[in-house]
């Protein structure tokens, strides 16, 4: 028996992986905002809720052998139309949250003397995406958390990746936040980059193929620190390191028509 927790479990990549984990033998605890068949309620933003989860689920099971931290949301809108607060609400739940749940599951696994920890990044966390960038911050963000925790936790038989998907069939676009208060000064391109990026989400990888790529990091004997799913993350991924850097910002601006 393996027994994996999901975050973010309620619909996209996180759904999908814990209906394909299932699937093929793993024992899986969902957990998202809003319950559905099969997956409970909790709040990452609520730490009580957070512990209340993972203790039932090692109450229940008597270990927890991986986690995979899916939980997180967008925000549209320029660096500058994002208020403070919006600003720190997507913190909360994207590196804050996913902090409080891995605070929660690493006691366990360091007990246990093994664990597997898949911290969930995204292509925008390599990539500023433009009106995006508080999103691509957060993603930025749990990427150095999980390598700081790779070495931190190695000595204990802990093996954490990052995982970065790329452009994914999923809801996140009609998930998103928008900004309170939008500048119109902005809202042109604003608008071009939004029908830009809804087109390339939809598409993108099904998000089955982000759950077979979760099972790959999960079945090998020695686990890599950084895991790229999807064509178009690893072709940005290698233009970035190949490409100086005035050229490679014209790209990216080309891509997202600014």
């Amino acid at each position: 028996m393996t027994v994996v927790l999901v975050t973010g479990a309620a619909n996209g990549m996180g759904a999908a992986t814990v209906e394909y984990l299932a699937r093929i033998g793993y024992t899986v605890e969902g957990s998202d905002k809003i319950a559905r068949d099969g997956v409970r309620a909790v709040d990452v933003r609520d730490t009580e809720a957070v512990r209340s989860w993972v203790k039932s689920v090692h109450v229940r099971h008597g270990r927890i052998d991986a986690v995979v931290t899916f939980a997180a949301y967008g925000i549209v809108g320029s660096v500058e139309e994002t208020d403070p607060d919006e600003a720190a609400a997507l913190i909360d739940t994207n590196v804050i949250g996913t902090h409080r749940v891995l605070r929660e599951v690493l006691p366990i696994m360091r007990a246990q003397g093994h664990g597997r920890v898949i911290v969930v990044s995204s292509g925008a966390g390599a990539i500023a995406e433009p009106y995006g960038g508080w999103y691509s911050a957060t993603k930025a963000a749990v990427e150095r958390l999980g390598e700081a925790m790779r070495m931190e936790t190695a000595g204990f038989g802990i093996h954490v990746s990052v995982l970065a998907p790329g452009w994914t069939v999923t809801p996140i676009i009609d998930s998103a936040a928008r900004v309170a208060d939008p500048i119109e000064a902005y809202t042109p391109d604003r608008t071009s980059v939004l029908s830009r990026v809804t087109g390339y989400l939809e598409h993108g990888q099904s998000a089955e193929m982000v759950a077979r790529k979760v099972r790959t990091i999960l079945k090998a004997p020695e686990p890599r620190q950084t895991y790229l799913c999807g064509s178009d993350v690893r072709l940005s991924f290698w233009t970035r390191r190949c490409t100086p850097a005035r050229v490679y910002e014209r790209l990216v601006r080309r891509y997202y028509g600014l």
